[in-house]
């Protein structure tokens, strides 16, 4: 009888150990699925889910680690790869979790995103949050290649955060002063823009102003050109008037034919 018992209870424990196995990998893939999808806050409590189920396991921690960087949320994303890094099985796993850590240190830095692990060692000042933002993700990917050499993307990211890290060293304030360059730049652009709007409506409205005061000379000479009736115009008198009439319109007519412009013949633009 005692037997017995002590076999039902085994079965017992099996069934639930293995039931709770397929609930932890349920909410793991399940998880997994939603974070593809970029479902960021079914992702996170599919993830809990799973580390309350079996919280001895890297999976769920690793992940949700992973939801808390997309979502920016430094603080909690760096919890999640602390609490992954004390679960991790293999080297390997261990390298890509401080790997994962140092991305989220680089990322706060290079966004400038509040980061309150560095706020409780460094004080307020951004410029020294920054540079020592730079200087956890170098470290953290120093250690995962230690862990793991044959990783470039942490090599690469080791480079590039030794890089933005000389360029804060050398100005703190380089990166605002990129951004208020650039700003400038672009507000001279508009203002550039706008000027030459204005330059081409003045030569418009210049070019209109000429064309009308041409026309008014245009008009008031030939006014000016035709003689006044008067009374008593003798025949001599009218036929004087007519000659010169008649020189005008000949000479005006050879003015008009200077002004036509030459064709010039020239190779066809393809």
């Amino acid at each position: 009888m005692k037997s017995m018992l002590l076999i039902l209870m085994g079965f017992a424990l099996f069934s639930h150990i293995n039931l709770m196995a397929q609930s932890y990998r349920a909410s793991v893939n399940e998880g997994n699925e939603h974070y593809r999808q970029q479902n960021y806050d079914d992702a996170g409590l599919l993830y809990s889910r799973g580390a309350e189920v079996k919280p001895e396991r890297i999976e769920s921690w690793f992940n949700a680690g992973a939801v808390a960087y997309r979502t920016e949320d430094i603080k909690a994303a760096l919890e999640f790869y602390e609490n992954a890094g004390k679960r991790a099985r293999s080297r390997e796993e261990l390298a890509s979790t401080l790997y994962n850590a140092g991305n989220v240190f680089l990322h706060a830095a290079d966004k400038q995103i509040d980061n309150p692990v560095l706020q409780k060692a460094e004080g307020s000042d951004a410029g020294k949050l920054r540079m020592e933002g730079y200087k956890q993700a170098i470290e953290l990917y120093k250690q995962a290649l230690k862990l793991n050499p044959r990783d470039d993307d942490a090599r690469y990211n080791l480079m590039y955060a030794r890089k933005k890290l000389e360029e804060l060293q050398q100005d703190p304030q380089k990166q605002d002063q990129d951004k208020d360059q650039q700003q400038q730049e672009q507000d001279r652009d508009e203002n550039e823009q706008d000027k030459s709007k204005q330059d081409q409506q003045q030569q418009q409205d210049q070019q209109q102003q000429q064309q009308q005061q041409q026309q008014q000379d245009a008009q008031r000479d030939e006014q000016q050109a035709q003689p006044k009736p008067e009374q008593s115009m003798t025949k001599q008198q009218a036929e004087q008037i007519l000659r010169a009439l008649e020189r005008q319109e000949r000479d005006l007519q050879r003015e008009k034919m200077q002004e036509i412009p030459v064709r010039v013949r020239v190779d066809r633009d393809w």
